[in-house]
């Protein structure tokens, strides 16, 4: 499937009529989480003509589309390919707030198509480290929040939570934008975890690789786990470091656009 999907891309391309810059795929697979069941979830950014940007016609900022197992083209929700793309326009204004999505999207570790070794350049060198681990640790604390309401928490929803706390952990201890791969970030944090929590996520990822990632569980080792590091996570002030750091560099990425669309 996966060298089915560059062909996809391009009659995207074809029918849209745009030009698409990478499209990569985020999710389970790119966390090395992926089960037989798993779907495939793309993630695409484009740019249309200068001759489209300069007209009083409005075009969209998103594409999204899905297709399933036979490659039948379908709405995106519940298909088996997932696919959705941003406007370049759209992709670099999160950028340049170091929207989670946008850069989880340039830091993905599976390419399918284009090039994105520039973009993801910049962000290594320019992304605001405080404001990252904030959103990693909200989104994380969030996630739990909702999943123990709602009291319908699975070994998906586990994982997802211990993901995000592990880019978290090594944005502060790397002081580096985290692997995509959830398998190795946990590999090089291993030993600053407890190794009760170490071998619970271990196998959780052997359930949810062998197709049980919706198995309803309570884990008490985690739930305990992660309410310590929220609290953690809370006593370090992060919110007050974000000026601290400087922002991205619009120029760059006002430079990169017109690069791409006037093609200077």
């Amino acid at each position: 499937m996966e060298q089915k999907i560059p062909e996809l891309i391009k009659r995207i391309e074809e029918e849209k009529k745009i030009t698409i810059i990478f499209a990569v795929e985020v999710g389970s697979r790119a966390w090395e989480l992926n089960s037989k069941e798993s779907d495939y979830d793309v993630r695409f950014v484009f740019h249309r003509s200068l001759e489209d940007y300069i007209s009083i016609t409005k075009f969209d900022e998103q594409i999204d589309v899905g297709f399933d197992k036979d490659l039948k083209q379908r709405e995106r929700d519940g298909a088996y390919i997932e696919m959705s793309g941003f406007d370049i326009f759209k992709y670099c204004k999160l950028l340049s707030s170091c929207n989670l999505a946008s850069i989880d999207w340039v830091n993905s570790n599976i390419v399918y198509y284009g090039n994105k070794e520039e973009l993801k350049n910049f962000v290594e060198n320019n992304f605001n480290r405080p404001k990252l681990f904030i959103q990693y640790y909200c989104t994380a604390k969030g996630s739990l929040k909702s999943h123990m309401t709602s009291k319908n928490i699975n070994i998906k929803k586990y994982l997802h939570v211990m993901l995000l706390i592990l880019n978290a952990e090594y944005i502060l201890k790397f002081k580096k934008l985290p692997n995509t791969s959830m398998i190795k970030n946990l590999e090089e944090l291993e030993k600053d975890i407890p190794t009760e929590v170490v071998q619970k996520i271990k196998e959780l990822i052997e359930l949810k690789k062998n197709g049980h990632g919706k198995d309803n569980k309570e884990i008490p080792v985690l739930d305990k786990y992660y309410n310590q590091i929220f609290e953690r996570y809370k006593s370090l002030g992060y919110e007050k470091k974000i000026k601290e750091e400087k922002s991205m560099d619009i120029n760059f990425l006002n430079q990169y656009i017109q690069k791409l669309i006037i093609k200077k």
